[in-house]
């Protein structure tokens, strides 16, 4: 779609997995961001399907092709979907990178900070260097790097921090907002509005938590903000995905942003789409395979292997001190 800014969705909601996994190259390098990929351990009272898991293998067999190809690789936050600590993806895919990450000691909350520092251990015998992205900007070439302040993991800051990215060649910018879930903040939309981007990949909002964890203000700030952005930005094309593909019902919540996006000639899409694909949204799914096969899915990792445990122990009793404690965080 550009001439000299080459944008490759890797691993997406739409294409299966719980994922944001995107791949960009320039004239002087090769950039993936977040290259991992993950499952909801639960959906409709149902642990993953044989299908799923075997998507979930399929892609991540992608990501780390894609990965080893890679000079530089950014991690925005550490949730299983964004990063992998080698469950699936060897460690071993980053060597020789530049690895650049979010703040594992600022901005950031306790599950977090105890994954990236056990991350940063064993990444780091195989990573070139690690830079630390928040507020930053890096050159390579004609290319640049940059990164927004931390902001907050959706509509408050309970699941914490992220980065959103921008990747500059001088004529083409790309931008990644990792999971803004939505963008219900302002705070979310500024990097945005600043750079306006030629191709921006956003994660929608969280509809399918609608009335438990996203209210109908969330979404109404989110479809205001997101009109503010179609409106402002000479982009072209609009990837939303992620957290808004859980959701059957997304077009439907969304109409009116659809709407007005076709009325201003934007294109408005799933990563499937933008790669010409079938929206096969696998975990909205899940009732419909098992209705057909009951076959849980059998991971090669487990679950509850011994890090995990420890980080959960160390985050519920930290959490229980400051009265914070969210499942769901474990979850991601």
């Amino acid at each position: 779609m550009f001439n000299l800014l080459k944008v490759t969705p890797l691993a997406f909601d739409s294409l299966g997995v719980r994922s944001q996994a995107t791949f960009v190259q320039t004239r002087d390098l090769n950039i993936i961001i977040d290259p991992a990929a993950a499952l909801a351990p639960r959906r409709f009272g149902l642990p993953p399907h044989r299908v799923e898991v075997e998507r979930l293998y399929e892609l991540s067999s992608i990501i780390e092709v894609f990965l080893r190809e890679s000079d530089v690789a950014i991690i925005t936050h550490y949730h299983y979907d964004h990063y992998d600590p080698g469950r699936i993806i060897p460690l071993e895919s980053y060597r020789g990178k530049t690895l650049i990450i979010k703040d594992p000691k600022n901005k950031i909350n306790v599950s977090q900070k105890i994954r990236a520092s056990r991350f940063l251990k064993l990444v780091g015998k195989h990573a070139s260097k690690i830079e630390v992205a928040d507020s930053k900007c890096f050159m390579f070439g004609g290319t640049k790097i940059c990164f927004s302040k931390p902001v907050p993991h959706g509509v408050n800051d309970r699941l914490g921090y992220v980065v959103e990215v921008l990747i500059d060649d001088g004529e083409e910018k790309f931008l990644y907002t990792s999971d803004v879930e939505g963008l219900v903040l302002r705070e979310q939309v500024e990097f945005i509005l600043i750079h306006k981007p030629d191709i921006l990949i956003v994660d929608g909002p969280l509809t399918y938590m609608l009335g438990y964890k996203f209210s109908m203000s969330d979404l109404q700030r989110s479809i205001r903000n997101l009109k503010e952005i179609i409106g402002a930005i000479k982009s072209s094309v609009i990837i939303l995905d992620h957290h808004l593909l859980r959701d059957s019902e997304y077009k439907v919540r969304l109409q009116e942003i659809y709407g007005y996006a076709k009325a201003l000639r934007v294109r408005v899409i799933s990563a499937a789409e933008y790669l010409g694909r079938p929206i096969d949204v696998l975990e909205v799914r899940r009732r419909e395979l098992y209705e057909k096969e009951y076959a849980p899915g059998k991971l090669f990792f487990n679950l509850n292997f011994g890090p995990w445990r420890v980080e959960y122990c160390v985050y519920f009793f930290c959490s229980l001190l400051s009265n914070t404690f969210n499942v769901h965080e474990l979850r991601n």
